[in-house]
């Protein structure tokens, strides 16, 4: 019996040609469709593909009784009800690589154009019928530095032109070693640093909560008169307030923005700006790029449904019963060690270890490490990573993995540790477990003993041990009006060094993390998520 693929959204005729060419697929194309009318078919179909305008609700998934997986010929995933796929099964993939070569080219054009300001020399010409030369005296790329903030697939395809136009460049990425920066031959710099030695800054990254406005007022306070910046990757990364009075003010030059936090972005005052070129959205917007999305999906779509891995898949496949049954308690242990991990020490660990302990080092605990490793990557890059393609974006990151199973003793019946090792030999540490009906704990932090099983927001920070310590955080947190839903302290020895873990039932700003961090024998501050 043939499987049958229902492409709801306009995709390229050679994706489409991937498809009627496959044995045993039958592909209808119908595109348009009012969500009640995508319900009422989909439940014939076992596989769907769709770009951004179709919306893969729930109520798709759960009328689709045959649907086995849903491709997007794209990156995004937005209009996608992941979870509710992955509860019912459905595979979900994407097509990351397709437009990665057409967002970075984009780049560098708004880059030039922005350097020589084309548009407004352009319509002055044409438009104005002025032809006035040192109006728009322009800069050269050539010689300058470029800041690079996220040095994943565009970004370093950013890089790499950019050096061919004789540019040095700065990068920051939280989890590019040292090794693979190297590679590149980009400098790692935290973001303050780039924005002060840049002439152009371009941002590559997604929108997470740690990204969103990761260039705001106090960065463009710190950037050189004179520069330039460029955002073709989601909007919001930039605070486009404070970019609009650093417009205004004359510290920054100019802007070309290709993305907005709200779009069309009719009403924002950076369209009344003359040193901002605008485009509409169209980073991924070419004719290859859309010929490649569709024919990377089309063929994951086939292989997925022909039962063969897929390169892209955006959500967990099905374990098989008796393994799911064994490890699945710990999968979510896993993910929440890695995502710790990586807000709790940063990024730039050459290698990482995953370590189990107890009766979890008698098996085959593959799928664990791939959610340690999908909780370390998936807050701080791009593109999409999942239980099933997270080594491999680690390893395309220059990141040592160890999986060790220890048969040592442990206090717990089965125990996860997370350890990172810098180039210099340092090491970081978390570790878990599962306590009572299935609940994750966090038992180790750095070698100090705590116990946590509450999810949600906790400050972690390294203290002197003495009288007086919790007092003082308590104080600021308590005038920021912040409550704190529990505390711990762990310590080796009376006296010495400790690990303070705060619960608490808010987000701490950076203003109250500011201040934490001048309170006396107290360092080390973090913001992280259980």
């Amino acid at each position: 019996m043939a499987v049958r693929v229902l492409v709801a959204d306009p995709i390229s005729d050679q994706g489409l040609d991937v498809l009627r060419s496959a044995e045993g697929v039958e592909a209808d194309v119908r595109t348009g469709l009012a969500p009640e009318e995508l319900i009422e078919i989909i439940g014939e179909y076992d596989g769907l593909i769709v770009r951004s305008a179709t919306r893969v609700t729930a109520d798709v998934i759960e009328a689709g009784r045959r649907l086995k997986v849903v491709g997007r010929a794209g990156v995004g995933v937005d209009n996608i009800d992941v979870d509710a796929a992955t509860r019912r099964g459905v595979l979900v993939i994407n097509a990351p690589e397709g437009n990665t070569l057409a967002t970075a080219e984009h780049t560098i054009a708004m880059m030039m154009a922005l350097a020589r300001w084309i548009p407004a020399a352009h319509v002055s010409v044409v438009r104005d019928q002025r032809w006035d030369r040192q109006r728009f005296m322009g800069v050269q790329l050539h010689g300058k530095t470029l800041g690079i903030i996220g040095l994943g697939r565009v970004g370093s395809q950013v890089a790499r032109r950019a050096q061919a136009l004789g540019m040095t460049v700065l990068a920051y990425d939280p989890y590019i070693t040292q090794e693979r920066s190297r590679e590149l031959r980009v400098e790692l710099a935290e973001v303050d640093d780039i924005c002060r030695r840049a002439d152009f800054i371009t941002v590559h990254t997604p929108l997470t909560k740690a990204t969103r406005g990761i260039i705001g007022r106090e960065q463009f306070a710190l950037m050189k008169p004179g520069v330039r910046i460029v955002n073709c990757a989601r909007g919001g990364i930039i605070d486009e307030e404070a970019l609009y009075e650093a417009l205004e003010s004359g510290r920054v030059a100019g802007a070309a923005l290709d993305v907005f936090e709200s779009e069309p972005p009719w009403g924002s005052p950076l369209l009344q700006s003359d040193k901002v070129i605008v485009t509409p959205h169209l980073g991924a917007s070419t004719v290859e790029s859309q010929i490649n999305v569709a024919v990377d999906v089309a063929a994951e779509v086939v292989q997925a449904l022909k039962g063969e891995p897929v390169r892209h898949p955006v959500n967990l496949p099905v374990l098989p019963p008796e393994l799911m049954e064994k490890l699945w308690p710990f999968v979510d242990v896993a993910e929440r060690l890695g995502r710790m991990f990586t807000e709790l020490a940063g990024g730039a660990h050459q290698r990482i270890e995953v370590v189990y302990k107890g009766q979890l080092s008698q098996h085959d605990v593959a799928p664990l490490t791939r959610a340690v490793l999908k909780g370390m990557l998936d807050p701080i890059l791009q593109e999409s990573v999942n239980y099933v393609n997270a080594p491999v974006v680690a390893r395309e990151r220059g990141l040592q993995v160890a999986e060790i199973r220890n048969g040592d003793e442990t206090d717990f019946q089965s125990l996860i540790t997370v350890r990172g090792i810098t180039e210099s030999g340092a090491t970081r540490s978390v570790s878990g477990t599962v306590t009572g009906p299935g609940r994750p704990t966090l038992v180790e932090i750095d070698g100090y003993r705590v116990n946590v099983d509450t999810p949600g927001h906790m400050l972690v920070a390294r203290n002197v041990d003495r009288p007086g310590m919790i007092g003082k955080v308590g104080t600021v947190l308590g005038e920021a009006g912040i409550n704190i839903a529990f505390m711990q302290v762990g310590r080796k020895h009376a006296g010495s060094h400790a690990v303070m873990v705060l619960g608490v039932d808010d987000p701490i700003s950076p203003q109250v993390m500011a201040r934490l961090e001048q309170v006396e024998d107290l360092w080390d501050t973090r913001v992280v998520t259980w």
